[in-house]
């Protein structure tokens, strides 16, 4: 008697970054995602000649070959509105859409204004020594540990600056809100009750009530950087 062994490969994870661009900032979350998933930690490309179309191309063409309904996509922050246009323009491919801290729009208006007036000074080495500070200062109150808050610093010190700065022009002008209702995918919603970047309780309560079956769950006392939150995984809840 003959016996065959057929193996199941395993779907695909695609991590998509927040407004730093970078996948490296999922480093927390990628060991735990590979006992399930393969994962593809995403990079957004340099330059500032792209628009949320184009991002989307990107990420459609790099899961062309998955299986029909396969792909967990999460999206972080600015990352979750390039997920939530990635899974309206492909529904046929996502199977989950996670949303960390996201928002289909920024409300903040004075505050993305100003940010992206004042992007162009990060050229100068003062101003980027200022918001490194800033995000310290930001890191130790949401209790991130010394070992990644440094780790963080040493990834961002890489991010290219055009891309920042179109990134910070995309929250800016996105709005995805009327088109929450077209999203098919089971969608899991985190958001952080002292995030000081996003009224992520805010903005993920407003999803959850237009997404079809979302799943909404509340970290009360952790900020925007949830990923590197002690305790928290992703794949406790994908």
């Amino acid at each position: 008697m003959e016996y065959y062994l057929f193996l199941v490969p395993r779907a695909l994870a695609l991590l998509i970054p927040g407004l730093d661009g970078t996948g490296r900032l999922y480093y927390r979350q990628i060991e735990r995602l590979e006992e399930r998933y393969r994962v593809l930690a995403w990079n957004f490309g340099p330059g500032g000649a792209f628009d949320h179309a184009k991002l989307v191309a990107a990420l459609a063409e790099a899961t062309s070959a998955e299986p029909a309904g396969s792909v967990l996509v999460v999206g972080e922050s600015f990352g979750g509105t390039v997920a939530i246009a990635f899974a309206l323009a492909h529904p046929d491919r996502v199977r989950t859409l996670a949303l960390v801290n996201a928002f289909p729009r920024y409300r903040r208006r004075l505050r993305i204004g100003l940010a992206c007036r004042l992007s162009p000074l990060l050229a100068w080495a003062r101003a980027r020594a200022l918001k490194d500070r800033i995000v310290t200062r930001t890191l130790e109150r949401e209790s991130i540990a010394p070992e990644d808050r440094r780790r963080y610093l040493e990834v961002v010190r890489g991010v290219d600056r055009a891309g920042y700065c179109r990134r910070l022009e995309l929250v800016r002008d996105v709005d995805l809100r009327g088109r929450l209702g077209e999203i098919r995918a089971r969608t899991v919603l985190f958001a952080s009750g002292r995030d000081r970047l996003v009224p992520s309780l805010e903005e993920a309560r407003f999803m959850a009530a237009r997404i079809a079956g979302a799943e909404l769950h509340e970290f009360p006392d952790a900020g925007h950087a949830l990923l590197l939150t002690p305790g928290f995984f992703l794949a406790d809840y994908l």
